[in-house]
């Protein structure tokens, strides 16, 4: 690993450090955001085969900066045009027929999840709250795009590129309705509508995300070329694993109440393995698979 590579990390460590006490608090998943948009978006964007420019590397720090000095929320906007730019980019790409394979949606759509996740940061610094949801719902919201939206199907266009089969091709399909189903069931919460919606759409979504993580643990024992890439998949595979028993419990919250299981800790415990543990350690590892096989 660089310095190039790894100096998005050393930046979010000094953000980290100077943000807060109180900000840490009450803000940890915007902290996530940033690292997401330090570290993992770069590292995904090569995985889909889409290299981030150089110049990218400016487009977050103004995010990091709006983050911490809400007063300049507009300084988000050009992470936000970006991530909207190139995922229109790709969608007009399937208008050709070459390009219209179940991989080349799966891109697009991860694409997409990274959009609604920089729209969401967006509405949040410039408190905007569609639909009246709490504040820290919208900044979740971004969060979770971040992480369960754009770095899961990122893995699975990886899947999907180094084994297509049958289970590989199933997943790729949930990987298009995963995160839309999460969010309709929470908005039909919200709207008053039984919450059997929201339960059912959170526990599709954990089985999907189970039976991702299965086949990274299957392709990671399979490696022969790179021991490294095999402990980061295996320890991303943990990681979720952790929080996707947090998830399942915090979606059948209404039938099975527990005090720990809230939001203030969800945020903490389950954002945390997710996007410090699970994505970023997967990533990792897929990179070092593509790096081996070059």
């Amino acid at each position: 690993m660089t310095s190039k590579n790894i100096s998005p990390v050393f930046l979010w460590i000094a953000i980290v450090a100077l943000s807060g006490t109180e900000f840490l608090q009450n803000q940890w998943e915007a902290l996530l955001v940033m690292f997401a948009a330090l570290e993992l978006v770069p590292r995904a964007l090569s995985l889909l085969d889409l290299p981030a420019q150089d110049w990218y590397a400016l487009v977050p720090v103004g995010l990091c900066a709006a983050y911490l000095y809400p007063t300049f929320w507009y300084l988000s906007l050009p992470y936000l045009l970006w991530a909207a730019w190139l995922t229109l980019q790709q969608a007009t790409q399937l208008l050709l027929p070459e390009k219209r394979q179940l991989i080349d949606f799966v891109r697009v759509f991860a694409l997409g999840f990274w959009a609604t996740g920089a729209m969401f940061a967006v509405f949040f610094l410039a408190d905007f709250r569609p639909l009246g949801f709490d504040p820290v719902i919208v900044s979740l919201t971004a969060a979770h795009f971040h992480v369960a939206g754009f770095v899961l199907t990122v893995v699975v266009y990886q899947l999907l590129k180094r084994q297509s089969n049958f289970t590989t091709r199933g997943l790729a399909w949930a990987s298009l309705l995963g995160m839309p189903l999460v969010a309709f069931g929470i908005t039909s919460s919200k709207l008053g509508l039984p919450t059997m919606l929201e339960q059912a759409a959170s526990l599709f979504f954990v089985g999907y995300a189970l039976l991702v993580i299965v086949q990274q643990i299957r392709l990671a024992m399979q490696l022969k070329d790179s021991k490294s890439a095999t402990w980061f998949l295996l320890a991303g595979a943990g990681c979720v694993l952790v929080g996707l028993c947090l998830a399942a419990t915090y979606a059948l919250r209404f039938q099975i109440p527990i005090d720990w299981v809230s939001i203030p800790n969800m945020k903490i415990w389950h954002g945390t393995l997710n996007t410090l543990g699970f994505a970023w350690l997967s990533l990792l590892g897929y990179a070092r698979i593509s790096t081996s096989a070059a």
